[in-house]
């Protein structure tokens, strides 16, 4: 497989049309590592301050086998917690609408929190050092195996809380092709073989779900030549021809399929989930020592997450309760396009704020394997779900 990062001077040849897409979208980070991260500032900038609320997804857990249940422990009270602030990176994604909403509509208000949702120009390998040393309490973001090498190097950063997952009927992840090799007959995943693609990350969970999305059809990853490009120019990019196919994260798929017509799907929707299983996580909510040697501290700020994910699932169902978390999105995050948040798959998010955690276990022997950690680490050294346990059962 070869691995090769598109230059920004390879997109200068973009059409106008294209590079206004690209434009519009290009603060919209979703989520995971990015192919070229910009150094994060010594302190995290605070996110713009939002004028109206935001949402998250939601998913059926699976509890992992050997993390342990504390006894609930009683939300500290608002007095108490009152002069409590939270620093939380987040990177502006669709999935984490939980956090979002919970700060646009006072839910950590109600347990005490004063949470500032920030956002850096980095990826979660480089925010990790500032949860550390405390300059961060939580970061939201993709699964990447830059937390497995923080845990190897002593750094006690736990995942407590699951947040998007590609759920059956809220499948926010696509592969798709350039119309024009569609055309020519290029339909299948059998027929990416020596095609480019394009991936945001290559130490991701998401590469997990290509290695089996290409397994469906008799390839491996050696049989593709990927491509790391940040999500918000996948679109140009197929559209110009940089590359042949790519994984697409909404609302970029959208983008690139609908409003562009520059790729078709190949894989997407329920028939991705067919071939990776349902609830595949993707984003998760990870905690810094402070945090975790504080339980009833992190336990009150899961009590306002939840509220804000359940709520979020609630705008899945209800067209008022819909509206109302656009406007909070459009308000928190760079998506401002109303026809988007229309045409477009919102991602699927649990209620309990648990997940699979096996595909923790198969994502670290792919990592391994490619170089990106030295060793595994076992499952419940990662995720600890007593937190969020014990947060649930206070609702």
């Amino acid at each position: 497989m070869t691995i090769r990062r598109v230059t920004r001077r390879h997109f200068l040849w973009v059409t106008a049309g294209a590079a206004s897409v690209a434009a519009s979208a290009l603060l919209a980070a979703c989520g995971g590592s990015q192919a070229t991260p910009t150094p994060v500032p010594a302190s995290p900038t605070p996110a713009a301050p939002a004028a109206t609320p935001t949402a998250a997804p939601a998913a059926t857990p699976t509890a992992p086998p050997a993390t342990p249940t504390a006894a609930p422990t009683p939300a500290a009270s608002p007095t108490v917690l009152q002069a409590r602030k939270l620093k939380m990176r987040v990177a502006l994604a669709t999935e984490e609408a939980g956090n979002f909403i919970a700060a646009e509509k006072g839910f950590f208000k109600e347990v005490g929190l004063d949470v500032e949702l920030v956002t850096t120009q980095g990826t979660p390998g480089e925010v990790i050092p500032l949860l550390a040393v405390g300059d961060l309490h939580l970061f939201s973001g993709a699964i990447v195996a830059a937390l497995v090498n923080a845990k190897l190097q002593g750094i006690d950063v736990t995942i407590v809380a699951g947040e998007g997952a590609l759920r059956r009927g809220n499948v926010y992840h696509a592969y798709a092709v350039r119309k024009e090799l569609y055309d020519q007959g290029v339909r299948t995943v059998a027929d990416l073989r020596g095609r480019s693609l394009a991936m945001p990350s290559d130490a991701g969970i998401d590469l997990l779900e290509l290695k089996t999305v290409l397994e469906s059809g008799g390839l491996t990853l050696d049989d593709i030549k990927m491509q790391l490009i940040r999500l918000p120019d996948m679109p140009a990019a197929l559209q110009n021809g940089a590359v042949e196919a790519a994984e697409l994260v909404e609302p970029y798929a959208t983008i690139a399929t609908k409003q562009l017509g520059a790729a078709v799907p190949i894989v997407s929707g329920d028939a991705l989930i067919d071939i990776i299983g349902d609830n595949f996580p993707i984003s998760v909510i990870v905690a810094g020592p402070p945090m975790v040697k504080d339980r009833p501290l992190l336990e009150a700020f899961l009590v306002g997450y939840l509220k804000g994910a359940r709520y979020y699932l609630q705008a899945l169902k209800d067209p008022n309760i819909r509206a109302e978390v656009v406007q909070i999105l459009k308000n928190r995050t760079p998506l401002k396009d109303e026809a988007l948040y229309e045409q477009m798959t919102w991602p699927g998010v649990s209620e309990t704020g648990k997940f699979d955690v096996s595909k923790l276990t198969d994502a670290q022997q792919l990592w391994q394997q490619r170089g990106k950690i030295q060793r595994t680490v076992p499952v419940e050294q990662l995720v600890d779900f007593s937190f969020v346990e014990n947060a649930a059962k206070q609702l």
